[in-house]
């Protein structure tokens, strides 16, 4: 027989970072064991999925915005060049968690699209 309390809490925007508000208002206070349920369409319909320890990964959102200045061909160490700087910026965030985090660990930063005018806009997701 169970003798405690039971809360059954429902959480908003989980893409976005709903946890984090949660925890901010102190929704998950006093719990000693936390269980999430969560849709799978790897598992067959009717299955059940368990594991201890964490499973799913939470995400952030990040924009970058590099800004050139243009300049003449034959002057190119006056101009900043904001091809040449967005392509750096894509290596070095595709290299950064396989350098700076342990191999165990599990971490992601993904490049989801770029928008190019007279500035570069990138955006992404790291888990």
């Amino acid at each position: 027989m169970f003798c405690g309390i039971v809360k059954l809490v429902f959480k908003p925007a989980e893409e976005c970072g709903g946890t984090y508000h949660m925890i901010q208002e102190g929704v998950v206070e006093n719990i000693e064991a936390i269980f999430e349920l969560n849709v799978d369409n790897q598992l067959r319909t009717g299955a059940l999925a368990s594991k201890p320890g964490p499973l799913l990964a939470a995400s952030s959102r990040f924009v970058a915005i590099i800004q050139g200045k243009g300049g003449h061909a034959a002057k190119p160490h006056k101009a900043i060049d904001p091809v040449l700087a967005a392509s750096h910026a894509i290596l070095s965030l595709q290299q950064l968690v396989s350098r700076e985090t342990d191999p165990v660990d599990s971490r992601v930063i993904l490049l989801t699209h770029l928008i190019v005018f007279s500035y570069f806009y990138l955006f992404g997701v790291a888990y």
